[in-house]
């Protein structure tokens, strides 16, 4: 067997270079990645491919520059205070949990 992150030739269980488990089966690629995957736990997560992880993080930001440019847009128009308010406090309750799941996805 060959480790897939050193190139070390001749191993059974795990590397003797780096230490890495061989047995462990890889992630493989899904046909496409939704942005309700976002919401998936941790252990789910952790099993998605890299590449998968990173066009999840992709969506992730897009969705939460939208909230963030609505704010800015709130904040510079100011028509009707309760209004205003009301949409400012669904944006931050929007805006705050892209914001984890972003650093949740990007820290894995």
């Amino acid at each position: 067997m060959i480790c897939s992150y050193c190139g070390t030739e001749g191993l059974e269980d795990s590397c003797s270079f780096c230490g890495a488990n061989l047995n462990i089966k890889r992630p493989k690629l899904k046909e496409f990645v939704v942005l309700e995957d976002v919401e998936k736990p941790f252990n789910e997560l952790s099993c998605f491919h890299t590449y998968d992880l990173l066009v999840l993080l992709r969506s992730v930001r897009k969705e939460r520059t939208k909230a963030y440019d609505l704010m800015l847009r709130l904040k510079k128009d100011d028509k009707s205070p309760q209004i205003i308010q009301i949409t400012r406090n669904y944006l931050k309750d929007l805006y705050e949990p892209y914001t984890k799941r972003m650093k949740l996805i990007w820290l894995y």
